[in-house]
């Protein structure tokens, strides 16, 4: 089967490899959630001198515009339009008699002879046919001529999901992609949901996109398979980089395993990580620090005060950082990133600050808990180390759920709970309460953080 390219490799990847050709499918959605952007992406990326493409604008007016907008997109070519992306306008007479539809369509299948045609918006025609046994036969009749003409429709309309069961377009259609925007507070999320895709193993569910100058870009749900992957269990004892916390774990930290670190705010979980980071990188093992509130300037200013020149052990191959602001944070977009800098770079341990962060930009508990156990198996698959930092909640420490508040501790292998002593002075411990098949000194022992680094014991 032959498919047609999004514009985007995620979406085609979403898709089980494209739109398949010669079908009939549908983009639906509210106004505003990028139907317009897909559809004119998608031309761009198939047109050629052998797969002409007619662009069929339903009203006059937004004819003009959606020329006109291409300006600010870099999918468009404009060398290919009146020539292998061709805009046109369904005519006056149709809106006068909308019985007319077929004919029209007749016109112009027979004077540009498309291999893909979007009609946009598609639903503004149903509009113009209120009786819905003259719609159905105009329907009827528009979907033969396109089979005729062997030329593959998008058929563009501000559908919302209740109207799929009802509308007869919905039946006749090989595919249906719905685009939705999802307010979360102050800002919005988009996701794409391929609702129907006949002869193509989609992948379900909802999958974040963003609006950007090149286009849709979409990024895959993050799972993890429904069998985890086998993978060969490496029995390698790594080096923590802190001093005296190695000897806390018989076995000591295996790689490929997690480990959670818990603690309230100023406790030294961000040091933690930092230090497993460069004990690493001492040992040839490149590193990622994928960080939502710690700024590239605070990074510098701590691995300064640790006495540690920054521009030696900062970079790609070395300590690579990812930050990520909070306010925008998309989980998807975090674990696609990720994964990228995991592949291209060799990464071998990676340190994500905080879980926490990444919980508040789930869209919903359950979402969140899928996606830490699927980072974690990918990780554990590709034998990287990994440290999730997390604060802690309450004052209970008796369930893995009261640690964290966030059910993710099962999940780790070993769990580390930084603690802060508010007497005259201030002290911190550090205590492993969980290290998977192997045991551990469970004592309260001092945490030390100096100039000179961090200590245990």
């Amino acid at each position: 089967m032959i498919h047609l390219k999004s514009g985007n490799e995620e979406i085609d990847a979403i898709l089980g490899g494209g739109f398949p050709e010669n079908g009939l499918h549908i983009i639906m959605g509210a106004p505003g959630t990028g139907k317009t952007i897909l559809a004119e992406q998608l031309c761009f990326a198939n047109a050629s001198p052998q797969r002409p493409i007619l662009y069929l604008a339903t009203f006059p007016e937004p004819l003009q515009k959606l020329v006109g907008y291409l300006q600010g997109f870099s999918f468009a070519a404009p060398e290919k339009i009146g020539t292998e992306v061709v805009y046109d306008y369904i005519g006056e007479e149709v809106l006068v008699d909308p019985e007319r539809i077929p004919a029209r369509m007749q016109e112009l299948l027979t004077l540009h002879r498309p291999k893909i045609i979007v009609i946009d918006s598609f639903k503004a025609l149903a509009d113009l046919l209120p009786d819905r046994s003259a719609w159905r036969r105009t329907l009827d009749a528009i979907a033969g001529m396109l089979a005729a003409y062997d030329t593959t429709a998008f058929l563009v309309g501000e559908y919302a999901s209740s109207m799929i069961n009802d509308l007869p377009e919905f039946a006749v259609a090989d595919g249906i992609l719905d685009l939705t925007r999802v307010e979360r507070g102050s800002r919005d999320e988009r996701f794409l949901r391929v609702l129907k895709l006949r002869g193509s193993p989609f992948i379900a569910g909802q999958h974040a996109f963003q609006l950007t100058s090149n286009g849709i870009q979409a990024f895959r749900r993050f799972v993890a398979p429904a069998v985890p992957p086998d993978y060969s269990f490496v029995l390698e004892r790594l080096t923590s980089g802190i001093s005296g916390l190695d000897d806390m774990i018989a076995t000591g930290w295996l790689r490929g395993t997690a480990t959670l670190v818990v603690g309230p705010s100023g406790s030294g979980k961000t040091s933690l990580g930092v230090h497993f980071l460069r004990g690493g990188l001492d040992e040839g093992e490149p590193g990622l620090l994928v960080s939502f509130q710690e700024s590239p300037t605070q990074l510098f200013r701590m691995l300064t005060n640790f006495g540690w020149e920054p521009k030696q052990i900062l970079g790609p191959g070395k300590i690579d950082h990812l930050y990520i602001t909070p306010v925008e944070l998309q989980i998807d977009l975090v674990a696609s990133e990720i994964l990228r800098r995991v592949e291209e770079e060799g990464i071998r341990r990676v340190v994500i600050d905080s879980v926490s962060d990444l919980q508040k930009g789930a869209t919903d508990s359950q979402r969140y808990r899928e996606f830490i156990y699927s980072l974690t198996q990918t990780f554990a698959a590709r034998n990287v180390t990994s440290m999730l930092l997390a604060e802690a909640v309450g004052s209970g420490h008796s369930s893995s759920h009261g640690i964290t508040g966030h059910e993710v501790s099962y999940m780790s292998d070993n769990i580390i709970l930084l603690e802060m002593l508010l007497d005259d002075d201030l002290t911190r411990t550090l205590r492993v309460i969980k290290s998977r098949g192997s045991e551990h000194d469970g004592r309260r022992l001092p945490l030390h953080i100096t100039s000179l680094g961090i200590t245990v014991g």
